[in-house]
């Protein structure tokens, strides 16, 4: 019979931590007052990419994370590796005009780009493998779908296919599906392996890394930011960067401009070779194409790996895993008898518009936060432009920061009221 999940408690036990390929050792909590070029706060993807790339430039940096590395939205997230942004590529033309659409979109494919590079030159091994599909159910679906394609070609971007519903089908073993866009630059890796991998990297250049260690409150100068941590150390450094909304004093507003909610992966039992064959002919990442999509790959041990049904409330519900497993053998019924080993969720971080949210809070602090659930390839990337902007070099940092952001309306009694009717009418939108 499939497990059922009683306790909340063992959705934080994600199969990604459990199959960690190397064992990494941090400085623990900080404690005492210590001294850097570069204080990072948040060892997610942003964090690391933004503390390896200060490192290869020559700068001392230190990185403080409140869990551990990766311990939270990146290393927990569906592991899907996907070009782009929340929003199609249409609207980044309608809503920036077409060379600053231009200039984003390839942004995000030398994001790409600089994952793969990474992984090649630090020898990480993350399981990594291409092909990514979004998949239309419907009519509708199969417009946009088409639409975004013929927009990626305006930007330049003419590798992208349309995949009919017989070779869908051949591919993904469903009725659901009547096309897709097919990707084969996109794919799918394991995200915690990955985030270990450059943890290292940057632990290799000199880098410290302190977990269990939250930042508070950063006190600001003209030559030394002091960063102000719950464990009593501190770090005096000529720069912050703020890699994701803390809870720190004084960042209401970055909190205000963006709002979490929770996504939830189950995993099954290794499934044997021919029942993979029952599921996909080919190991793809699979998307659909709804606000609300189901995302799915097949792990290196065999599992399906199947996330969707996001809680966009702030509170935790019982039975997530039983909800997913519907979701799943609606899609596969015959999974119906497959055992799920695995629950677990992780936090995503939206604007308002969905888009990535970048600036400056002095000439010495600089903040990322709110990729949408976009960020495999975007917080690598924009950890870089920040990295970038650090050393002196901020026009890419500055169209980004250029966006214009706002709060979620209703103040802090009502924005996650207003927030959950809003998805609410998305998730009825997606079964008309």
């Amino acid at each position: 019979m499939p497990r059922k999940y009683e306790n909340v408690k063992e959705y934080h036990d994600p199969w990604y931590a459990l199959t960690a390929n190397r064992l990494l050792v941090t400085l623990g909590g900080l404690q005492g007052e210590v001294n850097c070029d570069v204080c990072v706060v948040g060892a997610g993807f942003t964090g690391l990419s933004a503390a390896l790339e200060l490192s290869q430039k020559g700068y001392s940096v230190i990185l403080l994370e409140k869990d551990t590395i990766s311990g939270l939205a990146s290393g927990r997230n569906g592991g899907h590796i996907q070009r782009g942004f929340s929003q199609s590529p249409g609207w980044l033309i309608q809503h920036y005009g077409l060379e600053t659409a231009r200039f984003l979109s390839n942004v995000s494919l030398e994001g790409l780009a600089l994952l793969l590079h990474r992984i090649a030159e630090h020898d990480i091994k993350c399981d990594l493998k291409f092909g990514h599909l979004s998949a239309a159910m419907k009519p509708k679906h199969e417009a946009e779908l088409k639409a975004d394609i013929n927009d990626w070609q305006r930007l330049g971007h003419k590798d992208i296919e349309w995949w009919d519903e017989k070779t869908v089908q051949d591919t993904v073993l469903t009725n659901s599906y009547t096309g897709g866009l097919y990707d084969a630059k996109g794919g799918h890796f394991h995200p915690f392996n990955y985030a270990l991998g450059v943890a290292q990297a940057f632990q290799r250049l000199g880098g410290k890394i302190y977990e269990r260690t939250a930042a508070t409150e950063i006190i600001p100068g003209n030559d030394v930011q002091r960063v102000l941590t719950a464990s009593g150390g501190s770090v005096n450094a000529k720069f912050v960067v703020l890699a994701g909304v803390t809870g720190m004093k004084g960042l209401a507003p970055l909190r205000k401009a963006s709002i979490t909610a929770t996504a939830h992966v189950i995993a099954t039992e290794p499934l044997s070779d021919a029942r993979r064959q029952q599921i996909m002919t080919r190991d793809l990442a699979v998307i659909d194409a709804r606000f609300i999509m189901d995302y799915y790959r097949f792990s290196s041990d065999n599992r399906l790996l199947f996330g969707g049904n996001c809680n966009y409330s702030d509170r935790e519900y019982a039975g997530e895993d039983m909800r997913l497993r519907e979701r799943m053998t609606t899609l596969f019924p015959i999974l119906k008898m497959t055992r799920i080993d695995h629950c677990w969720r992780g936090p995503l971080d939206l604007t308002m518009n969905r888009m990535p949210h970048l600036g400056r809070l002095s000439p010495h602090i600089y903040f990322a936060h709110g990729f949408g659930g976009q960020g495999v390839i975007l917080t690598n990337i924009l950890g870089k432009i920040m990295a970038e902007a650090v050393a002196g070099t901020a026009e890419r940092f500055d169209v980004f920061a250029k966006i214009r952001h706002n709060t979620f309306p209703g103040g802090d009694l009502l924005r996650r009221p207003l927030f959950v009717a809003a998805m609410t009418w998305f998730r009825l939108r997606d079964m008309l």
